[in-house]
């Protein structure tokens, strides 16, 4: 089980080192133009946080993953992440 929360990890943090690439790849320079400029630096802030979570997330994963496993706190870490990261794609799937 440790050995999964560490191929996470490395998923988690390459997951997140690949928002710094989305300005481009979505051509949000020509998208978001039309948008006032509240509703640019929002999409950006989030899309930053949004990163930073992730990253965050991969450290865990990847510092922690005995306790993660070894401790009740930790269960339920692993499970509320597990039930985020499920919704998470059932809406990609089905919401988008």
């Amino acid at each position: 089980m440790i050995l999964h929360l560490h191929i996470v990890g490395v998923l988690f943090t390459a997951l997140s080192l690949l928002h710094v690439g989305f300005p481009r790849y979505f051509k949000w320079k020509e998208e978001l133009a039309p948008l006032s400029l509240l509703h640019r630096q929002m999409m950006q802030v989030h899309t930053a946080f949004i990163a930073l979570t992730v990253f965050l997330m991969g450290v865990l994963c990847l510092t922690s993953a005995y306790e993660l496993v070894a401790t009740p706190l930790g269960w339920r870490i692993c499970s509320l992440l597990g039930i985020f990261w499920t919704l998470r794609l059932l809406v990609q799937l089905f919401g988008y």
